[in-house]
């Protein structure tokens, strides 16, 4: 395993932790024929999410990314072939949180796309994790997870 998927997995694990913090249902997926790749990225949802009563219930993909602006620009340009826009036609209502131990200044290492956000025909643009009104994520939930993230990816990065 390379320091990405390291960096990725670590990313997973610390948006789970936020969701289940927040008094979420987190559900992991696997799909049974195996993950849906495009051009080598796996973009198959990796969590069901619901409230505690049940109601709510998301998808959510989950990638690290070291530059989120980078990506997402990227991901613009591409329009109807970009993986935001592919995964999209596979699960209409996924939803997308982009992780990062390198947000640009006043930015969350945890952000994510806003659910009424156009895949195709303008810039995309995210939201920090606790913007999402809909989520009701706290920022001091965030902030804890973004100190944890940082540490964890330093050691990573050391060994």
């Amino acid at each position: 395993m390379d320091l990405f998927d390291a960096k990725s997995r670590v990313a997973k694990a610390l948006v789970e932790s936020i969701f289940r913090r927040a008094r979420y249902e987190v559900h992991p997926l696997r799909a049974e024929a195996g993950p849906l790749r495009i051009g080598g990225e796996d973009i198959s949802p990796d969590f069901s999410v619901s409230r505690h009563d049940g109601t709510g219930a998301i998808l959510l993909a989950v990638w690290y990314r070291t530059s989120v602006r980078q990506f997402v620009t990227v991901e613009t340009q591409r329009a109807e072939r970009s993986t935001f826009a592919l995964a999209r036609r596979q699960w209409p209502a996924l939803r997308f949180v982009l992780v990062t131990d390198r947000p640009e200044a006043g930015r969350s290492c945890f952000q994510a796309l806003p659910v009424d956000q156009p895949l195709t025909g303008a810039a995309i643009q995210t939201a920090d994790l606790v913007d999402a009104a809909e989520l009701e994520i706290f920022s001091h939930n965030v902030g804890d997870h973004e100190q944890l993230l940082r540490r964890i990816l330093r050691l990573l990065a050391e060994v």
